[in-house]
């Protein structure tokens, strides 16, 4: 039930006592979201490819934005008393991007940066696929934040992509694997800090579903988040696997094409 009287105070820390039950998952404020993304994921893919400087300007912008508000948010959890210190630290995937990213573009730091893009890509979509905003019958400031957050992400991904800004080697797509590892084991530091923790939901299922249920083992959804890496790697690398197929077709067609005039001019003199 919904209070019919909240504080701005409530809405800003999210006090889910006053705030309603929400309807969950694939309601349709989910759906929309999810399907606003979706489009705006490929509309901004060949708007940045066309503007590519207001591209790049955009994403200096956007990781000052991401930045602030992370900060913000992290304040304000630890003044209202909801976290402690440690528990507002970035432990989270989306939350430590949210500055890894920033870091390596602010800095133009390009060794390793294939990681920290998949990872933050596929942090927000996935993020919005099986987040849980729909807890609470209303949005309050976090919900709100989180959503601006993981829109952000994939937007400043496409930017660097379709501007040119990072060249894609489907040779160097280990960086992602990598890079999960390492941020797994950064995630399970902060939940043997922190009591009933549940960071990159390692501890307990992040998913709607486990398919391994059937192996009896508490920690049978590793097996699925193993699965759900390995989809996400192929849908990752085939798109410019095929490309650089491509590129290599025309490639040699272009070299047959010179050889053969080469041939025929040898020919005629």
């Amino acid at each position: 039930m919904l209070n019919a009287v909240f504080t701005f105070y409530d809405w800003l820390v999210e006090n889910t006592e006053v705030m309603g039950d929400g309807p969950g998952h694939w309601c349709p404020l989910h759906i929309t979201l999810l399907v606003l993304l979706i489009a705006w994921i490929v509309g901004s893919f060949f708007l940045f490819k066309k503007y590519k400087n207001f591209a790049l300007k955009l994403t200096t912008v956007l990781c000052f934005v991401m930045v602030f508000f992370r900060i913000f948010r992290m304040a304000l959890l630890l003044i209202s008393g909801k976290q402690t210190f440690v528990e507002v630290l970035p432990w989270h995937l989306c939350h430590l991007m949210s500055f890894v990213f920033p870091i390596f573009y602010l800095f133009k730091i390009k060794k390793g940066f294939l990681a920290i893009l998949t990872v933050t890509f596929f942090g927000g979509f996935l993020t919005f696929l099986f987040g849980d905003y729909y807890y609470l019958l209303t949005l309050s400031f976090l919900h709100i934040e989180s959503l601006l957050l993981h829109f952000i992400m994939p937007t400043v991904v496409m930017a660097c992509i379709a501007t040119g800004y990072y060249k894609v080697r489907v040779k160097d797509f280990w960086q992602a694997f990598l890079g999960i590892f390492l941020i797994a084991c950064w995630s399970m530091i902060g939940n043997l800090l922190v009591e009933d923790a549940n960071y990159l939901y390692l501890m307990e299922n992040g998913l709607p579903f486990d398919i391994f249920a059937f192996l009896n083992w508490e920690y049978s959804y590793l097996l699925d988040y193993v699965i759900l890496v390995g989809v996400i790697a192929l849908v990752s690398i085939m798109p410019f696997y095929i490309i650089d197929k491509v590129k290599m077709k025309k490639e040699d067609k272009s070299f047959n094409i010179i050889m053969n005039c080469l041939r025929d001019n040898e020919f005629t003199s």
